[in-house]
């Protein structure tokens, strides 16, 4: 069977995106779909795949399996990416829509420049920081906030928040020297994590500006993650350390995160188009 696709990507993250409204392919064989189609050497290559399909309690219904076959809840820059193949593919005329995941409902709004899609602004809910909604088995049982987690022969202070799916904060003064294949394996697989986790290194450098490094469970070191990003700054801004809008610095640019402390984050980001064609699945 041959499936037209697009591959996309939100400053380095890149992904596939097929449309499946129509039920072609399994389920059972999506995973199997995701490891060929996101292999670097003998597919079209990517961080992990976006499947559209219908949905009866949003507009669509986005799925969202990583470059080893597994399923993830969500996908910050998957989402913005998967918002701008939806309004240009057709599959919805409109702007502003509803997408389901995994993780409940969300918002993208495109920014549009003479019909073209130059950004997406994502309601990307109420980050929690419950150790249950994360989940977490963390020592107190209640949440990690900037607390001390051990991983490989280093010690770390860290958050724990889930933004979508789970993530890690790790605070540290010289995150571009970090190795963080090193750390970012061992911390995803910590004991502390019954479903793994992602792990966001950052560096505070003001009150406005953190640098990103993302290490995410099932793909490993990415050039940037969405939720993320929001992790990132709900943890600083949850412990004062920035503004409550901040610029989440990655190596080809930077996502724009804005959250009041209690209530919706919102993340603001490009979505890049590659190239599209079709595959023999």
């Amino acid at each position: 069977m041959k499936q037209y696709f697009v591959k996309l990507h939100g400053l380095g993250n890149d992904m596939i995106v097929i449309d499946d409204r129509e039920n072609n392919i399994s389920p059972f064989e999506l995973n199997k779909v995701a490891r060929k189609l996101c292999n670097r050497r003998t597919g079209i290559g990517g961080d992990c795949l976006l499947v559209a399909k219908n949905s009866e309690c949003a507009d669509i219904r986005m799925l969202v399996f990583n470059s080893d076959g597994t399923e993830a809840q969500m996908c910050g820059n998957g989402i913005r990416c998967f918002s701008r193949f939806v309004y240009e593919e057709g599959l919805i005329p409109y702007d502003g829509f509803t997408v389901e995941t995994l993780s409940g409902v969300k918002k993208p709004q495109l920014l549009l420049l003479d019909g073209r899609v130059m950004a997406v602004r994502v309601d990307m809910g109420v980050p929690s920081f419950l150790a249950g909604d994360i989940p977490m088995e963390a020592p107190n049982g209640e949440d990690f906030i900037r607390q001390s987690i051990s991983a490989a022969d280093r010690e770390f202070i860290a958050t724990a928040v889930n933004t979508g799916i789970p993530q890690l904060v790790v605070f540290t003064e010289n995150v571009r020297g970090l190795d963080i294949e090193k750390y970012g394996l061992a911390l995803e697989h910590h004991d502390f994590f019954p479903e793994k986790t992602n792990v966001a290194f950052i560096e505070v450098e003001d009150r406005r500006n953190v640098v990103l490094r993302s290490w995410e469970r099932g793909c490993g070191a990415t050039l940037c993650c969405g939720t993320g990003a929001a992790a990132a700054a709900a943890a600083c801004i949850k412990s004062g350390l920035t503004e409550k809008v901040v610029s989440v610095r990655v190596p080809l640019g930077a996502l724009r995160i804005e959250w009041d402390g209690e209530s919706n984050i919102y993340m603001s980001g490009p979505a890049e188009r590659i190239f599209s064609g079709t595959v023999e699945l």
